[in-house]
C-alpha cells in the first residue's frame, strides 16, 4: 500500500555531501549563538528558541549523513519520525518566535515619555527605536490589543504545531495503515497551511506599523519582512508536495520525493531558508533593532502605581551599586 511520501525523502548516498554542507554551516552559527548569550548588549531571551533550533540542525543533518551510508539505519522508523516531527515544526517554530519579537515592534512606540520606562526598549542600551519626544501622547490603548494580538497570534500558532506533532509522531504506522495514512496526510497540510496563513498575518503586522505608528521602527520591518518571505517559502514548499505517496521508504519512484530533482528542492526550498532565518536572526542585533531588552514586552498590563514604585526603587539601588562599584574601581586604579 501507499503512504505520505516523507518530506525531504529518506537520506540516500546521495545526501552525504549537502547533509555535511549544512552541518557545517549551522556548526558555523554555533559561536553566534554563544556570542549572543555571552554579549550583554544582545543578549536576549526571545532568540533561544532559534538557538536550541540551531543546534538541534547539527544533530540531525549529522544524522543523516550517517543514513547516508547505512542501509538499516536509513529504513529506521524512529528516525523516519523524528526527521518528519523536527522537518515539520521546526520552521513554525522559529515563526512563532518571531511573535514575541514583533509584539516588541508594535508595543515600543505606543509609550508616552511619562511611561516610557516601562517599555522593553527602555531596557535596551543603544536601541535603534528612538524614544518619545517630549508631550508626545501615550496610547494605552493600543499598546493593550497589540498584547492581545500577540497572545492570540502566538497561542494560534499551537494549532499548526500540534497538528504537525501529531501527524508525524506515529509516522511509522502509516505504512501499513490507510486511516493513519489519511489522518497522517490531512494533519500535515493543515499544520503548514494554517502555519503560512498566520505568517502573512505577521508580515501584515509589521506593515501596518511601519505605516501608522510614529516612531515605528522600520529596521525591524525590513528584517520581518524577510524572515516571513522565507518561511513562506518553506511553508508553500511543503504544501506542494506534501500530496505525493509512496510505496516505501527508499523508492526512488515519481512522487517518493527521493529523486534528484525532488531531493535539490528540499535542500534550496526548505533547508537552505531554515538556514538563512537562523542566520539572520542570530547575525544581526535583535535587541537592539526591536528594543526587546532581556525579556522582551512581558507585561501584560501597564504599571500599577505600586508597581512603578517598586521599578523605580529597583532602578536606584542598581544605579547606586553600579556607581559604588565605579567609584572602588577608581580608587583601586589610583591616579595615573
Amino acid at each position: 500500500m501507499s503512504f505520505p511520501s516523507p518530506v525531504g525523502g529518506v537520506p540516500l548516498q546521495s545526501d552525504l555531501a549537502p547533509s555535511i554542507l549544512f552541518a557545517v554551516l549551522y556548526g558555523l552559527l554555533a559561536p553566534l549563538v554563544f556570542y549572543r548569550l555571552y554579549d550583554r548588549r544582545s543578549r536576549t531571551l526571545l532568540l533561544l528558541g532559534t538557538m536550541i533550533f540551531a543546534i538541534e540542525r547539527i544533530v540531525i543533518f549529522s544524522l543523516r549523513a550517517v543514513q547516508s551510508r547505512d542501509v538499516e539505519r536509513r529504513l529506521n522508523g524512529g528516525l523516519a519520525i523524528y526527521m518528519q516531527v523536527s522537518f515539520n515544526t521546526g520552521f513554525i517554530g522559529i515563526a512563532s518566535d518571531l511573535v514575541n519579537i514583533i509584539r516588541c515592534l508594535l508595543v515600543n512606540p505606543t509609550y508616552g515619555l511619562e511611561r516610557f520606562p516601562e517599555s522593553p526598549a527602555a531596557s535596551t542600551k543603544e536601541c535603534y527605536l528612538a524614544p518619545p519626544e517630549e508631550g508626545e501622547e501615550d496610547h494605552a490603548r493600543e499598546r493593550f490589543w497589540a498584547r492581545r494580538f500577540a497572545e492570540f497570534t502566538g497561542l494560534a500558532f499551537l494549532s499548526a504545531v500540534v497538528p504537525g506533532i501529531v501527524a508525524n509522531s506515529s509516522y511509522d504506522k502509516t505504512f501499513n495503515d490507510p486511516s493513519r495514512a489519511q489522518r497522517t496526510y490531512t494533519l500535515r497540510y493543515a499544520s503548514s497551511g494554517v502555519a503560512l496563513f498566520l505568517t502573512i498575518v505577521l508580515v501584515l503586522a509589521a506593515a501596518w506599523s511601519k505605516c501608522m505608528q510614529k516612531r515605528a521602527g522600520k529596521r525591524g520591518f525590513v528584517v520581518i519582512s524577510l524572515l516571513s518571505f522565507l518561511v513562506g517559502i518553506i511553508a508553500c514548499y511543503r504544501l506542494s508536495v506534501m500530496h505525493n505517496t509512496t510505496t516505501a521508504l527508499d523508492s526512488t519512484a515519481p512522487g517518493s520525493l527521493n529523486t534528484p530533482g525532488a531531493k535539490a528542492a528540499f535542500y534550496v526550498l526548505h533547508v537552505l531558508p531554515e538556514w538563512l532565518v537562523s542566520a539572520i536572526l542570530l547575525g544581526c542585533n535583535v535587541r537592539k533593532t526591536f528594543g526587546t531588552g532581556m525579556f522582551g514586552d512581558w507585561r501584560g498590563h501597564d504599571e500599577t502605581p505600586k508597581e512603578k514604585a517598586s521599578r523605580e526603587k529597583s532602578e536606584a539601588r542598581r544605579a547606586e551599586r553600579k556607581q559604588r562599584k565605579l567609584q572602588l574601581e577608581g580608587r583601586e586604579k589610583g591616579p595615573v
